[in-house]
C-alpha cells in the first residue's frame, strides 16, 4: 500500500513535534501553587528591612545588656541564662512591662542545674514569643548568656559537676546537639534577634594573643557583630562598642561608638543610634 506524499509529510511533522516537546516536563498543579505562594512571600520580603541577627560580646559589665535593651519603641523578650538582665531592667528601665525577662534555670535537690527542665523551659518561652509574633507583634528577642548555656549543656553528658569524669570525644555530640538546637530555635524566630556572650582568651603556643567571642563555632550565622569594652581615662570610665562585622551595613564596619561616659554621678548613657534604628 502506497501512502501519498502529503500523508507521509504530515506524519513526519507530527513526529518532529513530539520530539521537540519530549523534554518538556509537566510540574503539575502543586508546583504552580507553590510558585504563586513564593512570589507573594518574595514581595513581602522586598518591603521589609534586613533583620538584626546580632552578636554582642565582651568582658562582663561593658554595656552588652544595655545595648540589647536599648530599643525604646519595641517589645523586648530576654532569655536570661546569664542572670544579669533583671538588675539593668529595674535600675534603668523602671521595670517596664515592655521588656519581659525569663530565667529558665531550674535546679534539683543538689542545687545542680536540671538541664532537661531548663532546656524545656527555654523552648517554651521561645514558643510563647513565636506565638505572639504570629499574632502580629514585632519584638526584639535577646538570648543573654550563650556561653553559660553552652557550659550547662555538658550536664547532658555528666550530670554531676562535683565529680571529674572522663568524657569520650564522641560524647560531646550530645552537648553540641543540645546547644545548636537552642541557638537555631532563636534564629528561626521571625523578628530581630540578639545573642550575648563573653569573650575568652585566644592562645597560640600557650601564649595569650588576644580575645575571641565564645560562640562555639556558631558565629558564622550572625549578620552583625559588636564587641564591647571599657577603658579608664583620668578617673573617667568609658564604655565603647565596635562594629567588627556586618553583612547589612558594610560601610559601618570598623566604627567605634562611645556608649557611656562621664564621672559619677553624672554618667551618661549614649548607646548606639544606628542600632536603635536597626541600621547596622
Amino acid at each position: 500500500m502506497k501512502m501519498s506524499w502529503t500523508t507521509e509529510n504530515k506524519g513526519d511533522a507530527v513526529k518532529a513535534e513530539k520530539i521537540a516537546h519530549a523534554e518538556e516536563i509537566d510540574f503539575g498543579k502543586e508546583q504552580e501553587e507553590w510558585n504563586k505562594q513564593y512570589a507573594k512571600k518574595f514581595l513581602k520580603k522586598k518591603d521589609k528591612r534586613a533583620r538584626l541577627v546580632l552578636g554582642i560580646w565582651g568582658k562582663p559589665k561593658t554595656g552588652k545588656t544595655g545595648l540589647s535593651l536599648d530599643f525604646p519603641d519595641k517589645p523586648i523578650y530576654v532569655l536570661d541564662w546569664d542572670r544579669g538582665v533583671e538588675s539593668t531592667w529595674r535600675e534603668h528601665h523602671d521595670s517596664t512591662d515592655r521588656i519581659q525577662i525569663h530565667c529558665p534555670i531550674n535546679r534539683d535537690k543538689r542545687n545542680v542545674i536540671d538541664i532537661n527542665k531548663s532546656e524545656k523551659d527555654s523552648l517554651m518561652f521561645i514558643n510563647m514569643v513565636r506565638q505572639r509574633i504570629q499574632e502580629g507583634e514585632d519584638p526584639v528577642f535577646v538570648f543573654d548568656g550563650v556561653d553559660t548555656y553552652f557550659n550547662s549543656c555538658l550536664l547532658k553528658v555528666n550530670n554531676d559537676p562535683t565529680k571529674v569524669t572522663k568524657v569520650m570525644p564522641w560524647q560531646y555530640g550530645e552537648r553540641n546537639k543540645t546547644f545548636n538546637f537552642m541557638m537555631e530555635a532563636v534564629y528561626s524566630l521571625n523578628c530581630d534577634v540578639i545573642y550575648i556572650t563573653h569573650e575568652k582568651e585566644q592562645y597560640i603556643d600557650n601564649t595569650v594573643v588576644g580575645f575571641v567571642p565564645a560562640w562555639q563555632d556558631w558565629g558564622g550565622k550572625l549578620e552583625q557583630e559588636i564587641r564591647c569594652y571599657s577603658r579608664e581615662d583620668k578617673g573617667e570610665l568609658k564604655y565603647f562598642a565596635k562594629l567588627i562585622g556586618s553583612r547589612t551595613k558594610g560601610n559601618l564596619v570598623g566604627t567605634t561608638w562611645t556608649t557611656r561616659d562621664g564621672k559619677p554621678p553624672n554618667v551618661v548613657w549614649h548607646g548606639i543610634t544606628e542600632l536603635r534604628d536597626g541600621a547596622i
